[in-house]
């Protein structure tokens, strides 16, 4: 897949090797002291932490206006030494309400980014699936029809039994409604490609799974951090959201180094290193201050989620019609 080879591109380059792997171990630190609740594993975090986002943010500038890769590695050393003072020095103020403002743009900016790249996930995975069944010239009609229908009844089997078990959650099967009815509306858009090109957008049904993933994934995640309390570290939501937004991360940062050559086209100020250094920056921030900087209200969490969901539909309206259309104006030129 195209994001593979990005990430490829991003770790060969030093820097990243470096930062990222100071952030995974960040980000498991965070983990393990959600479930421990370690007051001196709390400092830490704040020091080592706010060592790497000082870091980051001097590599953020530097990038402006030198290439990563001129730059001596001893100076990588001497900075990241510098930095992790600077941290331990101001590591109660770096992540201190005075910065609340920051961590506001930053989370938004972060659930943006998440939903795009989410929509952008679902499409890219089902239409590779059809473009595989597509190659197959002797069965591509018989597999492709079979890929709509049986994905269609999946849909509707998944949407029926979430339905059922959360029937009492009214916000929920408002969600799952909105979703649903937006899944309509694509699907008579591609009904009516059908009847007009005489041909089949199969993978539709796909994305409209992969996408009731997602949409499900951010209920689990509200409804769990509400009910059950985040804040008590329970083992089972920590670590499934942990996987999800880390798998969501990578594929993030490997589509942007995928396009390296039109980021650099059409953003002529910004490098393809710079945007990198900025999606770890704001990861890193939004990861540290969610151990217990900000006390994040229920409310605000639901804000969040709903806000997530509703952008989410938005590239699904929007962009899934588009898709649409591209992927069978490339289909028609084979």
């Amino acid at each position: 897949m195209g994001f593979i080879s990005g990430l490829k591109g991003l770790f060969k380059k030093p820097i990243f090797v470096f930062i990222i792997s100071l952030f995974i171990i960040t980000w498991i630190l965070i983990l393990i002291n959600s479930y421990l609740l370690s007051p001196s594993i709390h400092l830490f975090i704040l020091m080592f932490g706010g060592g790497l986002l000082i870091f980051n943010l001097i590599f953020l500038f530097i990038s402006l206006f030198k290439k990563l890769d001129k730059i001596n590695k001893w100076f990588y050393i001497i900075i990241y030494i510098v930095a992790i003072a600077l941290g331990i020095f101001f590591s109660a103020s770096i992540f201190s309400t005075t910065f609340i403002l920051f961590f506001l743009i930053l989370l938004n900016i972060n659930i943006f980014f998440t939903a795009f790249f989410a929509f952008k996930l679902c499409m890219d995975s089902s239409t590779k699936v059809d473009d595989y069944l597509y190659k197959s010239k002797s069965t591509r009609k018989v597999t492709r029809v079979i890929e709509f229908l049986v994905f269609g009844f999946l849909v509707l089997w998944f949407y029926r039994a979430t339905a059922i078990f959360f029937s009492l959650f009214t916000v929920v099967i408002q969600i799952l409604l909105t979703l649903f009815w937006l899944n309509v509306v694509l699907l008579i858009f591609v009904l009516l490609r059908l009847i007009i090109t005489k041909k089949l957008s199969a993978y539709i049904t796909l994305f409209f799974l992969l996408t009731f993933f997602y949409a499900f994934y951010i209920l689990f995640d509200l409804l769990y951090g509400i009910f059950f309390s985040t804040a008590s570290g329970d083992p089972i939501h920590v670590i499934v959201s942990f996987l999800i937004d880390a798998a969501l991360f990578a594929y993030i940062l490997g589509t942007v180094y995928e396009r390296t050559e039109f980021i650099q086209d059409k953003l002529k100020l910004f490098r393809v290193d710079t945007i990198a250094l900025f999606l770890i920056t704001m990861k890193i921030y939004v990861q540290v201050t969610r151990i217990g900087v900000f006390t994040v209200d229920p409310y605000v969490q639901f804000v969040q989620a709903i806000l997530l969901f509703i952008i989410f539909v938005f590239f699904n309206l929007i962009f899934g019609m588009y898709s649409i259309l591209a992927h069978k104006s490339k289909k028609s030129k084979r």
